[in-house]
């Protein structure tokens, strides 16, 4: 019994025709059920959310208020720069690093894990995919640049040069071969959930699911610096210029998308038609 083959040119085509049969057929399903909740999602959140010339009103009051507590920056920078160790700074860490308990070390570990490059890069890009795909575009954009202010603690840790802890002064959990000061883990939380926050607490009304990521947010935010105090990371007073510079950056931050969110919804008038693909779900004029 003889074998019948095709040609060449038979089975090419026939190659060539498959992904013509199966890619509608995934688009439909997709359409089918993913489309429609997206859809919803949005919805939702254009339902919940306050509108962009609030979201502005609210965004300056928090914008003011913030840079009223920041402070002394450049003073703690030169102590640090010629003092190897502030006061207390050992005292604090030995007695935070007396309560050995297995449990509150894999705590304290997992809060710090979330800064690094392996959780944290993907986290970042997750948020700012799911604000993209609310239609808060704007927002989006600045949950990316949030990271930026590892530029500044680039700087300022290779401008002041402190060592970090040593495993003969306290415990030291894992050693890192860079300078101490400041803490980048700290500024990273400091910009990165604190703008969470403030995109949650300017662009939303309260409610169950934006209060729950206001609470966990705010609780990273205050316990990543006693994380890298306990795990021989950082003295306390890199954790406290931590929170001072990344306080200032996210000043920064807070300023520019304040700016960019009052061109696309200005007090009066109409949003610039360039601007617009920025608009928030919900505001349309």
């Amino acid at each position: 019994m003889k074998k019948t083959s095709q040609p060449p040119e038979k089975l090419e085509e026939t190659t060539q025709q498959r992904p013509a049969v199966v890619l509608p057929q995934i688009g439909s399903a997709v359409e089918q059920n993913i489309k429609p909740a997206v859809t919803e999602a949005q919805r939702v959140a254009a339902e919940t959310s306050v509108s962009g010339r609030h979201a502005v009103s609210r965004g300056t009051i928090f914008l003011a208020f913030y840079l009223w507590l920041l402070s002394g920056a450049i003073m703690i920078s030169l102590i640090a720069r010629y003092t190897q160790f502030f006061p207390g700074d050992k005292t604090i860490t030995r007695n935070l690093q007396s309560y050995r308990n297995p449990w509150l070390r894999r705590f304290m570990t997992g809060i710090s894990d979330i800064g690094f490059p392996k959780i944290g890069a993907p986290l970042t890009f997750g948020i700012a995919g799911i604000f993209w795909a609310l239609r808060f575009r704007l927002e989006a954009i600045f949950i990316l640049l949030a990271s930026s202010s590892n530029i500044l603690n680039w700087i300022v840790k290779r401008l002041i040069k402190r060592p970090r802890p040593t495993s003969e002064l306290v415990a030291v959990a894992r050693v890192i071969n860079e300078p101490s000061f400041p803490s980048g883990h700290v500024m990273h939380y400091v910009n990165f959930f604190g703008l969470l926050n403030y995109l949650l607490a300017t662009n939303w009304r309260s409610g169950r699911l934006r209060n729950f990521l206001l609470t966990i947010s705010t609780a990273l935010i205050v316990l990543i610096g006693p994380s890298r105090v306990y795990l021989g990371a950082h003295w306390p007073s890199d954790v406290m210029a931590g929170y001072v510079y990344g306080g200032l950056w996210f000043g920064g931050l807070m300023t520019a998308y304040l700016r960019v969110k009052s061109w696309i919804h200005p007090p009066a008038g109409k949003t610039p038609e360039v601007m617009k693909p920025l608009q928030q779900p919900g505001d349309t004029v």
